[in-house]
């Protein structure tokens, strides 16, 4: 069993399990009002999941490399491992994994490899920062992604919105995953009310995630159903997503910055060629991530 790390400043408190390297709270020092949804299991257990090697859903549960195949799970294998404590600070905590540990992991991902995620507090704003390094010769193929997910406050069941996003971009459309997890080729309409702001509905999420995907979004202000805002979250991912459980009036919402995409219906080309792959060359690093600021509470 894993032992919590805090890391805290006049702003932010936030706690992070070494097992996962899963964030369990985000809290606002002064008034200790907690925005990290609490992983209520009638809902989802999860509470911020770290994504890697894939994000999404697989076609078939698998993907090709140099003509063999592969098994690969939805959101891939780290959500559940015990990461190291590289550097412990007051403000900052840096956590380290080396992989492929496991056989069912290797027979997944055959490339060698070093994850560090560092959480670090900058004022009123807490910084995500994801580094993969690939420790073998040959080039890594790979995804990465964050999956927070935020409490909205004064859940009702009996009311029809929950809460607000206001997206930041040049947003056009989304996509949808349906089969087996998978996005179709149709692109569809933004649901925005009159003053252009995605409402956080059951209706909305009836068809799973809004993916946005192109770089279409640099950020996201979620709103409570007041139009108070909650916080920010922005990220340079050439993919979001926003997810709620389908067909489920639920007290949460994730807002998920993916270095990747699920594959298409259909899709059985190598894995270098699926949307939004990284490649990264043998010995070489790669740095993704997002943050997150709270709004004056």
């Amino acid at each position: 069993m894993s032992t919590m790390k805090t890391i805290s400043n006049e702003y932010l408190t936030v706690v992070i399990d070494p097992q996962g390297a899963e964030m369990q709270s985000l809290k606002h020092t002064a008034s200790g009002r907690e925005y990290l949804w609490q992983g209520d299991p009638a809902y989802w257990e999860g509470r911020s999941p770290i994504l890697f090697p894939a994000v999404g859903g697989l076609w078939d549960g698998t993907y090709r490399y140099n003509g063999q195949t592969y098994p690969m799970p939805k959101h891939g294998f780290m959500r559940d491992k015990l990461w190291q404590v590289a550097e412990e600070r007051s403000d900052s905590l840096t956590l380290t994994y080396e992989g492929p540990q496991e056989e069912t992991d290797r027979q997944a991902f055959p490339w060698a490899f070093a994850l560090t995620v560092c959480y670090a507090l900058e004022g009123d704003r807490l910084v995500v920062t994801f580094t993969v390094s690939n420790k073998g010769s040959e080039t890594m193929y790979f995804q990465m992604g964050g999956h927070p997910g935020f409490a909205l406050p004064d859940f009702d069941e009996a009311a029809d919105v929950d809460g607000f996003l206001k997206l930041e971009g040049d947003v056009k459309d989304v996509v949808r995953a349906s089969e087996q997890g998978c996005v179709g080729p149709e692109r569809f309409k933004i649901p925005l009310t009159e003053d252009g702001l995605v409402p956080l509905a059951v209706s909305t999420f009836e068809n799973e995630a809004l993916i946005f995907d192109g770089g279409q979004l640099k950020a996201a202000t979620l709103f409570d159903k007041s139009r108070r805002p909650l916080l920010r979250v922005e990220s340079c991912a050439p993919v979001w997503l926003f997810w709620s459980p389908q067909g489920v009036h639920s007290p949460f919402v994730c807002a998920e910055p993916w270095y990747g995409l699920c594959d298409s219906i259909g899709f059985d080309s190598e894995v270098s060629e699926r949307a939004y792959i990284n490649s990264l060359v043998g010995g070489g690093k790669w740095h993704g991530g997002y943050s997150i600021t709270l709004c004056a509470d």
